[in-house]
């Protein structure tokens, strides 16, 4: 709690400066620094098996966070970071056990081309899920014997009403998302089964309600949202005290956007990811990091250069320090579509050769349209990440652009794909599954992928 405290107080009297300088600070310092470390975006490349310019994306993240600091959005100041509390962070691994009774787990470090296989986390991961279809569609996760987690979803009503954000209604929706999901692993036969979230709340008040030994508990992972860009505000603050205080697993997540006011280049979103994982370890105090960087045209992380990007900082973390990472899955496409199967399929493969320790979704339409996602999607995950251990970083830099090129061409006209609903044939909570055309779409794409190995 000292860490915390003494980041706080530098949030009241570090540097004074306006969010569009921060902004512009890590903008030029990234271009500036990819420069004179040599970190070079390969255009034909989607795995890089340089582990120097790996190693150097690194040491240019710990000089970007010397540099400018983590800028409180609260305060309009900037929080100083020293290197030397840096690099005593990176060396102390800390163990992280999730889920309880027979669901327990442990979250194992990874390394690049690691035979252990990542963390296998379902379900829409805060993307919009509607009232009527909550509950059984995270039960389709649950169900899965390759899943070892849920992330919820965003409930998008409460009694058939719209949410009044940011007030104490949240609470209300809050409580019923939590019990709704613990529900699910009840139904599923998973009691313990880890949950991760939770995604309806926007205030700090309404994610504390629900850290209880009923809903989510020590032993599930509660989220704490840092804001992008290497920045924080007082509501990260609330939450990583209170669950560091309660000794409780969270997480802190972030979604960079490439082509936004910080970063432009390729070489930069990978600076920053590693920063921010950085921050995430020494001001946070979280028990691991979520990462989903996304393209801004797109509002989709399986875009080429954020492959490349998440690829290369997945490297550069797990060569250079002790900290579980999990990326999020924004797929452009929607559910029951050859698309979106190949946009999951890329990412997994990339981050499971590349070291990374949990994999969360997928979510199609990039979470914005209610009910896209399934068990069936969360499957296929697990099950490509299973195939993608057998490969080196050379093999999975050519299958991943055999499996880009067949969605290349539809990241400007992705398919909408069907709801939840549509995709599965559900006669109760204990009597559900995947449509047949679902299932044969599904069989195919698995079988193509396996045929490229």
């Amino acid at each position: 709690m000292s860490d915390i405290y003494r980041y706080l107080r530098s949030s009241f009297d570090g540097e004074e400066k306006k969010e569009t300088k921060h902004d512009m600070d890590v903008f030029r310092n990234c271009e500036e620094l990819a420069s004179d470390y040599g970190i070079e975006y390969d255009e034909a490349s989607f795995v890089p098996y340089d582990m120097n310019m790996v190693d150097s994306v690194f040491s240019a993240a710990i000089e970007l966070l010397t540099d400018v600091g983590i800028y409180c959005t609260d305060t309009g100041r900037s929080i100083k970071i020293d290197e030397e509390d840096i690099l005593k962070s990176l060396g102390t691994p800390k163990n992280l056990e999730i889920g309880s009774f027979r669901e327990k787990i442990d979250v194992i470090g990874r390394s690049p081309m690691d035979p252990q296989p990542p963390v296998i986390i379902g379900g829409p991961m805060g993307g919009t899920v509607s009232e009527k279809n909550f509950l059984n569609l995270h039960i389709s996760s649950a169900i899965e014997p390759i899943i070892q987690g849920i992330y919820a979803g965003a409930l998008e009503s409460v009694n058939y009403g719209p949410i009044k954000a940011k007030s104490p209604e949240e609470m209300f929706a809050t409580l019923e998302e939590a019990r709704l999901e613990r529900l699910a692993t009840k139904i599923s036969g998973r009691e313990g089964l880890a949950l991760f979230g939770p995604g309806t709340p926007t205030i700090s008040q309404a994610y504390m309600l629900v850290s209880s030994n009923e809903l989510y508990s020590r032993n599930d992972v509660q989220e704490v949202y840092q804001l992008d860009e290497l920045k924080t505000d007082f509501e990260t603050f609330y939450k990583s005290i209170f669950h560091q205080e309660h000794g409780n697993n969270f997480l802190s997540g972030q979604c960079p956007v490439f082509g936004g006011t910080c970063i432009g280049s390729a070489e930069g979103l990978a600076i920053v990811d590693v920063a921010e994982t950085i921050q995430s370890r020494l001001v946070t105090g979280a028990s691991l990091h979520a990462s989903g960087a996304v393209h801004m045209n797109t509002n989709s992380s399986s875009a080429k250069e954020i492959l490349w990007a998440s690829n290369i900082s997945s490297l550069a973390i797990s060569r250079n320090m002790s900290h579980p990472t999990a990326r999020y899955y924004w797929n452009l496409a929607g559910c029951c579509t050859d698309m979106m199967f190949y946009e999951t399929a890329a990412q997994a493969i990339g981050d499971t050769v590349c070291g990374r320790e949990m994999l969360i979704g997928p979510v199609g339409g990039r979470g914005a349209r209610a009910d896209q996602s399934t068990g069936l999607e969360s499957r296929f995950m697990g099950e490509i990440s299973r195939i993608a251990l057998n490969m080196d970083l050379a093999e999975a830099d050519e299958i991943i652009g055999m499996i880009y090129s067949k969605y290349e061409e539809r990241l400007s006209n992705a398919p909408e794909g069907k709801p939840f609903d549509s995709c599965y044939i559900v006669n109760s909570g204990y009597d559900m599954r995947p449509t047949d055309e679902y299932m044969e779409l599904y069989s195919e794409i698995i079988t193509e992928i396996e045929e490229y190995y």
